[in-house]
């Protein structure tokens, strides 16, 4: 059952936590904004009416807050850490000798509730900053980047079975060498057997201790197992608006339009409709271009690396549906092919126009003929590739950096989502959630005590290190390129 904290019976006034916080305290001041008493309710479904209760629901949400405002990942460290801090149990309502909850109860009761719950949590504190003014919902940044996830790649183990290797028709080969115990001619079989002698992938390799991790690899860095947070952001104040975890080998643009959708219907609820969509060309492709007109939603997104123009010396004829080459011969269109999962025009020159050119060698090489393909959305293609490149467009790009970037930086190094505490692609969407919600809590506050204040929220941690390398520089202006060991 749904379990509410008892006052802690304290008559001595040398251990009331409140009488030494100071009132410019961060966690005193957050206190007096936020009223979690709507959790109470919010939980209620997914206990039961008899047995032992449960963890203050309230308790357990604050913790998860206070976990990313110091920046913990480990919930042992947290439960150590807010015991010997005045201004955390002031903020949790303990008192000192209070002893607060086992770090095992905050894993067991973040497991038992839904994403739901969490959602209505960042719905809340979102509600607050709309009603604050600070969200605009005219434009919305959307961006994406990956969460290590709480999984090591030793717990890398080859697939029973592969999906492609069914496709080709090798499974009765591995299945009868794993049954008879004989050595498989197959050869790439032989390779993930030594996982250290060949690349790992997410086709031939699953994660044993969180099968939803998949590789990744960032720039210049091993390859690692994470997840993908995606989220946006409102430009007015960077407030989030939407966080959600996805797979890390799946592609950006597959999650765009389900964002949008969800985004359009939370803002919708505040009369805040979504105009302008800014963000990289990973969420670019033609049909998100194409269902982004449709919404009636003006986007600024970067064409994908694999689309590419219209080749020089080929004009498009629209009476005849025939691209025209140097020659001045027709390509003749060949219907709609998918391939790849993408539907592609086909268009095909004759063999005997393509012999007798004197263009051949340079323009088709040793083919018979030279073909072009193009794709169903190309006139939305070029029409973004206009806007993007465009004045307003190049405006844009530098405020899509702006906005989303920092705010990025901020979770993943000051807010505690470098790296998931638990294990599960839903798990690690709650885990972001909280992280929003703090830093959503942060930018209210801030706003509150300076209404025209837009700078980028820096937490204490952040502050601290850029006062240490100000004091620096200051002190010693001739050496800040000297590295000193």
């Amino acid at each position: 059952m749904v379990g509410k904290r008892k006052q802690f019976n304290n008559t001595c006034p040398s251990l009331i936590v409140e009488t030494y916080v100071p009132k410019n305290n961060f966690y005193r001041q957050i206190k007096q904004l936020l009223n979690l008493d709507f959790l109470y309710q919010a939980v209620a479904p997914y206990y039961g009416k008899c047995g032992q209760k449960s963890i203050d629901p309230v308790v357990f949400f604050k913790l998860q807050l206070v976990a990313h405002f110091e920046n913990i990942c480990s919930e042992r460290a947290l439960i150590k850490k807010s015991q010997l801090r005045l201004d955390i149990l002031h903020f949790l309502d303990f008192h000192l000798g209070e002893p607060l909850p086992c770090h095992s109860t905050l894993s067991r009761t973040r497991k038992r509730l839904p994403a739901d719950v969490f959602e209505t949590c960042f719905q809340h504190i979102l509600t607050a900053c709309v009603e604050a003014g600070m969200v605009s919902g005219h434009t919305q940044v959307v961006d994406a980047a990956f969460v290590e996830a709480n999984a090591s790649t030793d717990s890398l183990k080859r697939k029973a079975l592969l999906e492609w290797q069914l496709v080709k028709g090798e499974g009765k080969q591995i299945i009868s060498a794993e049954f008879t115990g004989q050595a498989s001619s197959f050869t790439a079989l032989a390779k993930t057997d030594k996982p250290k002698s060949c690349a790992r992938n997410n086709r031939s390799h699953i994660s044993m201790s969180d099968s939803d991790a998949k590789l990744s690899q960032k720039a210049g860095k091993p390859s690692r197992l994470y997840y993908l947070s995606t989220m946006s952001v409102d430009t007015y104040r960077h407030v989030i608006t939407h966080m959600q975890a996805d797979l890390a080998d799946e592609r950006d643009s597959k999650h765009l339009l389900p964002i949008v959708d969800k985004l359009s219907s939370k803002l919708k609820q505040y009369g805040l409709p979504v105009q302008y969509l800014l963000a990289d060309g990973g969420f670019g492709s033609g049909e998100n271009y194409a269902s982004l007109e449709a919404r009636h939603i003006k986007g600024f997104i970067s064409l994908p690396g694999s689309y590419h123009s219209l080749r020089e010396g080929f004009h498009y004829d629209v009476t005849q549906n025939a691209y025209i080459c140097r020659n001045e011969k027709l390509l003749y269109h060949h219907g709609i092919k998918i391939e790849y999962g993408f539907a592609n025009h086909h268009y095909h020159a004759r063999v005997k126009d393509c012999s007798v050119c004197p263009f051949k060698k340079e323009c088709c090489g040793n083919k018979r003929r030279q073909s072009l393909k193009f794709s169903v959305y190309r006139h939305y293609h070029q029409g973004m590739q206009e806007r993007v490149e465009s004045k307003e467009g190049k405006r844009m790009k530098g405020r899509r950096m702006a906005t989303v970037e920092p705010v990025f930086g901020s979770l993943l190094n000051y807010y505690g989502m470098k790296r998931s505490n638990a294990k599960g692609k839903q798990a690690a969407h709650k885990f972001m959630l909280m992280a929003a919600c703090a830093y959503n809590l942060q930018k209210f506050l801030t706003h509150i005590q300076d209404p025209k204040n837009k700078v980028q929220v820096l937490p204490s941690q952040q502050l601290l290190v850029l006062y240490f390398v100000l004091r620096y520089v200051v002190q010693h202006p001739g050496g800040v390129g000297v590295t000193t060991l």
